[in-house]
């Protein structure tokens, strides 16, 4: 029996420092909106790409993680195309990590959303939202890692489907979207409308990049009635188009 425990310590040991290990890192996600889904015109296709990508990179550590666009996401914008007649066509699609940051803190459950509106830096202080996640048996590699499915019906009736990895048993992924076992991997919102795809996992996270977000603090709700004052209301899917 003794000569059992003894084996068995320095395997209890390694596990240990692996699962130490998992809790802190980076992952890097590519996002790709289909921008044909938003346009009725012909003609209006014809004049941009079909694909709208974006970069991003989500850090953690313990309980934290922290959600922006990826640094070196410097490549000029396809969708800000002047056209041969001088119509200036300007197309953004944007969500929480464009311009700012995401901070989430899961075992209080706050939540933290810096954004920059009328030049004005903002915090909108919120809580960390939970969809009613149905858990699935099949599976899918993304980066080598074996995940498993998870689908859920947003609050503006779109489908989603997550790809977790419970290698990394932190509730992380892509914008707000998380609580599963597992780290999400990979995500699909409205049947190809909208997909993250992580393209790297790092195990070095930059502490710095976890400090809380600096502005102006202000709630979800009276965050919403400003947008109205200056965007004008949103349309049906929750879009706020500027035209120029």
């Amino acid at each position: 029996m003794t000569t059992r425990l003894l084996l068995l310590l320095p395997a209890m040991a390694a596990c240990s420092c692996l699962f130490a290990q998992q809790r802190k890192g980076t992952i890097s996600y590519e996002r790709k909106i289909d921008v044909y889904r938003h346009m009725q015109d012909d003609q209006m296709k014809a004049m941009v790409p079909q694909f709208q990508t974006a970069q991003y990179q989500l850090t953690y550590l313990d309980s934290v993680c922290v959600y922006g666009s990826a640094p070196e996401d410097q490549a000029p914008d396809p969708f800000d195309n002047p056209t041969a007649g001088g119509t200036h066509i300007v197309m953004h699609f944007t969500g929480p990590g464009d311009g700012g940051v995401l901070y989430r803190n899961f075992s209080s459950g706050r939540l933290l959303e810096q954004t920059t509106l009328a030049d004005i830096q903002y915090v909108i202080e919120d809580s960390i939202g939970r969809l009613p996640w149905k858990l699935s048996a099949d599976t899918l590699a993304v980066l080598g890692h074996r995940c498993k499915k998870a689908t859920a019906i947003s609050p503006r009736n779109k489908s989603i489907v997550a790809w977790y990895c419970e290698d990394i048993a932190e509730p992380l992924g892509p914008e707000r979207y998380g609580g599963l076992p597992g780290a999400i991997l990979k995500l699909d919102v409205d049947s190809g409308g909208m997909v993250y795809t992580a393209t790297h996992l790092g195990d070095t996270p930059d502490k710095k990049s976890l400090r809380l977000p600096a502005g102006k603090r202000i709630s979800r709700a009276d965050f919403a009635k400003k947008l109205d004052e200056v965007l004008g209301p949103a349309d049906s899917q929750g879009r706020r188009i500027i035209r120029n």
